[in-house]
């Protein structure tokens, strides 16, 4: 059984599908399941973001620039918990997921790299 938390009670943001489609483009091949804006400097906007292919889930970061250019971060994990996402939104930073099945598919990956 799963412990409920505040953060299943907050509405889910919707998708915005121009972040969605600059996301994926970075990563051709992969499928974008969900993202969080995690910094906002004066040119770009760091983005995480949670990125599938088959049965390969990714915890990847990109930039987007306000200019349209966009470049993958360092950050591309396979090894990302449930916790991560817990203190993103402990620090008001909400992901944005495609569906609600993407969302709860990751968080299942996600209980399992715990293991």
């Amino acid at each position: 059984m799963n412990q409920l938390t505040i953060f299943d009670f907050v509405e889910d943001e919707k998708v915005d599908d121009k972040t969605l489609r600059r996301i994926q483009r970075v990563f051709p091949g992969w499928e974008v399941l969900g993202y969080m804006k995690d910094w906002e400097w004066g040119t770009s906007d760091d983005y995480a973001a949670i990125i599938r292919c088959d049965d390969v889930y990714k915890w990847v970061r990109v930039e987007l620039y306000h200019d349209g250019r966009s470049r993958a971060g360092y950050t591309e994990r396979t090894d990302f918990e449930q916790y991560w996402f817990d203190l993103y939104e402990k620090k008001g930073k909400h992901w944005v997921w495609r569906s609600l099945e993407d969302r709860e598919r990751v968080f299942e990956i996600a209980r399992q790299n715990m293991r």
